[in-house]
């Protein structure tokens, strides 16, 4: 059985002062550890705290620290937020955070035109958006139902109700049951929820984030919506590269599956020339390498 923490004390990621980055992942082998050591060979230490919750309760346990910088997938986030993690960052105001302008990590690695560079790729381009096309069409209606339930859930967490704090109208238990039932905010939530969860409005969600998805189309195709941003990347990419169009030996001529293969195409990848990185990935080298000369 696998015994997994639930819960990480803000002690328990003090360092000495150096500069840490804190990001998703159970271990080391973990994707996003994975590329960002991959990407920093210059002092900075990575480290994995699990899913992107964990790593936001521990960047605001942390906000104190200049040198602490707390990085998650962008799953739900909207435009505006990113923008302002991009062009602030590193801001103690939002605890160092910063947030990928893609879904997960791992939508990085779905441009054909990128992963056709891996030594370890054995296609065309073409072919290789082939399987990324396929892959991403076959869930492309369970990432948008998701992505409405996503979205509902976090909007539903917002702080919809404030505490009473005038002790006089709370003479007695009598009263303050009777405060507590008469509170507005009860019944506009409630209704607020029904509205949110109706037919209609899943509805007009599902299909808004579909057309955002697709840009109207059919079928998804590369240049047209938003779903090399949206999609699942994670799922996509791991069916692409553990399908023929990759092959990876390991020294004693054994053929790599799973989460090594992927590993090793992404380590290959991350070797090339820098020019070759993602925007995004240069962006965040050098937002990270100002912080580490002292700029």
């Amino acid at each position: 059985m696998i015994s997994v923490k639930r819960s990480i004390r803000s002690e328990e990621v003090l360092h000495d002062g150096q500069h840490v980055l804190f990001v998703e992942g159970t271990d080391s082998d973990s994707v996003d550890p994975t590329v960002l050591n991959e990407l920093f060979d210059n002092g900075l230490r990575i480290r994995p705290l699990g899913p992107s919750f964990s790593v936001k309760s521990v960047a605001k346990a942390l906000s104190h620290h200049p040198s602490y910088y707390f990085l998650i997938d962008r799953d739900h986030q909207d435009d505006a937020f990113i923008e302002e993690c991009w062009t602030n960052f590193p801001n103690p105001d939002t605890h160092n955070l910063l947030v990928w302008k893609r879904r997960e990590i791992e939508n990085y690695f779905l441009e054909p035109d990128y992963l056709v560079r891996s030594t370890y790729c054995k296609v065309s381009k073409e072919k290789l958006e082939s399987k990324v096309l396929q892959f991403s069409q076959e869930r492309l209606f369970l990432d948008a139902a998701n992505h409405v339930i996503i979205v509902i859930r976090e909007e539903l967490k917002q702080n919809w109700i404030h505490k009473f704090s005038c002790s006089d109208d709370f003479p007695n238990k009598e009263s303050a049951l009777e405060m507590l039932k008469k509170a507005p905010d009860f019944g506009a939530h409630a209704s607020n929820v029904t509205r949110q969860v109706s037919v209609d409005e899943l509805e007009i969600r599902f299909n808004e984030c579909l057309y955002s998805m697709t840009g109207g189309q059919n079928q998804i195709s590369f240049g047209t919506g938003l779903w090399l941003e949206m999609i699942q990347g994670k799922k996509v990419l791991s069916h692409v590269i553990n399908s023929e169009c990759f092959c990876v030996k390991a020294t004693d001529g054994k053929l790599l599956s799973g989460k090594e293969k992927l590993n090793a195409v992404i380590k290959d990848l991350l070797k090339k020339d820098e020019i070759l990185l993602p925007d995004d990935f240069r962006k965040l080298k050098k937002l990270i390498s100002k912080r580490l000369n002292g700029n």
